[in-house]
């Protein structure tokens, strides 16, 4: 798992204006000032998606709702596999190209 959470990292951190700061918990990633999400050290990424495209992601079971946290007002992510990595490249990218997000930061 350490290498597909390498993968994130490395892909996330070579966007122009991408900046990722370790916390206590895992990594703040953000870009050009937009924070994109959190990258847990477990490999589960808290992404900050408003509820329209929530309920997308949902129908589509490309993230799910934090079971520990279901009124967070963000999704989740788990990385295990290579082609999580990639998915989580994906949503994150979503993340910052979107305009429905939430005001909420998912980071320290």
């Amino acid at each position: 798992m350490l290498s597909e959470i390498w993968h994130v990292v490395q892909t996330v951190g070579a966007w122009q204006g991408a900046e990722i700061r370790p916390d206590a918990s895992g990594l703040c990633l953000t870009l050009d000032g937009k924070t994109l999400g959190h990258l847990g050290w477990q490999g589960r990424i808290d992404l900050p998606f408003g509820p329209k495209v929530q309920r997308h992601l949902l129908a589509e079971q490309m993230a799910r709702v934090d079971t520990y946290q279901p009124d967070a007002n963000r999704l989740v992510f788990d990385i295990r596999t290579t082609a999580d990595a990639d998915r989580a490249v994906w949503l994150l990218r979503l993340a910052y190209l979107i305009e429905d997000r939430q005001s909420v930061q998912t980071c320290n």
